[in-house]
Formats: structure tokens, C-alpha cells, sequence
């Protein structure tokens, strides 16, 4: 980049060697993509997939994230990473993978158990961030904007003190400037295309990409059924997932019980809802409630509310009792 230009790319590189300069093909590398969640580290997978960087055997499709990678970093078994990273560079020269958060996984002396790593750490407008994740995670918006520039300082603290070469891309530049992005990517990365396959590149850079939106937007169905001999029961699943939700109840807006919706119920296995084993019978006699109580059940952490929810209580023992 000509440094008397006073266009802003939106690209910042640090740490450079002699072979992470751009305009350099470089040598063997590990190549790092990562970011906060929601911050467009896929676009920048994308574009790397495409141009030919191995990224893993099983890797999501869409989102472009490497399965085995994420659960060895989440475990932080560091001899299974050993071995994985020795049996990758032993087939390919240069490799890499994309894990949101890394700095949740490993710590920054830690990326030294990469060969040559190369750490790409994309950034996304804030507010951008939040909207996405109330509208995929059902986060509240105002809560999931202090999470976001939170982890932001964070992961901006790890890659201040990682010891390797760095390119900070934001996502909003890379979108409006894409040719700037792919070449600054590439460059840094020691990977070159024909100009012929750059179109391919190109197709990568999709913002609002319903394929994407489809996979990374969790949904959530369940319902209060009812309330019965001092017990208020009903279901909540997951959509794609087995793992039981966990849901907080609420009487007249109070938090008083936190549980897991994983009893088994025979017609939720016989309706196909997951496993069956997505229940819950909560016992709430002892918190002496007045019947005239407004109940909620939420999905712990976000603000979606199950089916009949919001029922005073005598309301939702008239409903079971007919």
C-alpha cells in the first residue's frame, strides 16, 4: 500500500517478515482467521477457500469452520493440537483454519504451536454486531453491543501480544473495497490466483447472504403447556441440536427457577421433536405464588419467549384442567 495515500482500506498489517510482505509469495505458514462471532470472519474464509488454502478436513459448510480444530481448542488439549498441526504440515506447505474467538481458546504465547502462523483478525462495526446477533441469537440488542466491544478490547489484547504477523481487515472496508481486501489477503498469505480465478474471489463477498443467515440463525421452538398439581411443564428444542435448552422462569417479572428442558416426553419423540428428551416439569409449589402471577419461561440468555408464555397462573391451570 502506497503509505502517501489518504484512502482508508481499512487494512492495517504489523509484525511483517520476509515472507508475509504483500507482493511476496512466501513460505510454509499456518494462516489464522479469527475475530469476535458475527464479525465476518466467513467472508475472509470464503475468499481463502476458494483461492485454495486447505482449511481443514471437516469443516461447516457456509460458514467455512473447521470442526475439528474448535473442539481440540475447546477442550485445550494441547497434545491432540501437536499432533493435528504435525499431521497437517507434513501435507501441506501452507494450511490454515478459521476460529471466532481464539482468543477464548488459546492464549496468545500459545499460537506458537503453529508453524509460522499468520494471524488474520477481522473487525466489524459494533452496533452491526448486535443487531445480527438479536437477530440470529435472539441476544438483547443493548446487552449483546457491551459483549461485542468487550470481547473486541480482548481479542485486540491477544493480537497485541501475539508474536507473529498480523493483518487486521474491517469488514465494512473489505465490502467496499474488495479488490483491496482479496490483494491484501492473498499478499499476506503468500498465495496467488490467476486473474481468471479472481472472479471466483469475488463471488465470495456476499453481505446479508441468505445461505449464510439460514445456517448461522438459531431457532428455537417450545411451549408452556400448562400448570398441574404444583407443577408447570411444557417443551423447548433447538432446531438442528440435541442438547437439552436450558430456560429461566419468571413469576411477575422475578427470576425464581433456572433448568434445563431435558425430560423425556413420548409424544415429543413420536411428533419428531429432537430425541424426546426435551421436556420440563418444574416443581414452583414451594415459592407460594398468587394464582392472579404472571408466568414467563425464556430461553436462558435471550430474550425469546416460549409459546403461552406471559399466562397468569390460575389462567394456565384453567387451560389444563379443561
Amino acid at each position: 500500500m502506497n503509505p502517501t495515500s489518504t484512502l482508508n482500506t481499512g487494512v492495517i498489517h504489523s509484525r511483517l517478515t520476509d515472507n508475509s510482505r504483500p507482493g511476496t509469495s512466501g513460505g510454509k505458514k499456518t494462516v489464522i482467521v479469527t475475530g469476535i462471532a458475527r464479525s465476518g470472519t466467513t467472508l475472509i474464509a470464503s475468499v481463502l477457500k476458494a483461492a485454495g488454502l486447505y482449511l481443514g478436513e471437516f469443516v461447516y459448510d457456509v460458514v467455512n469452520e473447521d470442526a475439528q480444530m474448535l473442539e481440540i481448542l475447546r477442550s485445550h488439549n494441547l497434545d491432540m493440537l501437536r499432533t493435528l498441526v504435525q499431521r497437517r504440515n507434513a501435507k501441506h506447505a501452507r494450511w490454515g483454519f478459521k476460529i471466532p474467538n481464539m482468543h477464548v481458546y488459546l492464549r496468545h504465547d500459545e499460537l506458537s504451536l503453529f508453524r509460522n502462523p499468520h494471524l488474520i483478525v477481522v473487525y466489524r462495526d459494533p452496533v452491526a454486531i448486535a443487531v445480527r446477533n438479536s437477530l440470529s441469537e435472539h441476544y438483547d440488542e443493548l446487552e449483546s453491543l457491551n459483549a461485542a466491544t468487550s470481547a473486541m478490547h480482548a481479542i485486540g489484547h491477544f493480537a497485541a501480544l501475539a508474536k507473529c504477523p498480523l493483518l487486521l481487515i474491517s469488514y465494512e472496508k473489505a465490502l467496499a473495497f474488495p479488490n483491496l481486501m482479496i490483494d491484501s489477503v492473498l499478499d499476506f498469505c503468500g498465495i496467488t490466483v490467476e486473474d481468471a480465478a479472481r472472479n471466483e474471489l469475488f463471488r465470495q463477498i456476499q453481505p446479508n447472504n441468505a445461505e449464510y443467515l439460514a445456517v448461522a440463525t438459531r431457532r428455537f421452538v417450545g411451549r408452556v403447556d400448562g400448570f398441574m398439581n404444583g407443577e408447570l411443564y411444557g417443551w423447548c428444542f433447538q432446531e438442528g441440536r440435541l442438547e437439552p435448552v436450558r430456560l429461566n422462569l419468571y413469576a411477575d417479572d422475578q427470576l425464581i427457577e433456572s433448568f434445563r428442558a431435558d425430560k423425556y416426553r413420548g409424544d415429543l419423540a413420536s411428533g419428531g421433536v429432537g430425541n424426546g428428551s426435551h421436556g420440563f416439569f418444574v416443581d414452583i409449589s414451594r415459592h407460594a405464588l398468587r394464582g392472579n402471577a404472571v408466568i414467563r419461561v425464556k430461553v436462558a440468555g435471550r430474550v425469546l419467549e416460549l409459546e403461552n408464555s406471559g399466562q397468569r397462573m390460575d389462567r394456565l391451570d384453567t387451560q389444563v384442567s379443561a
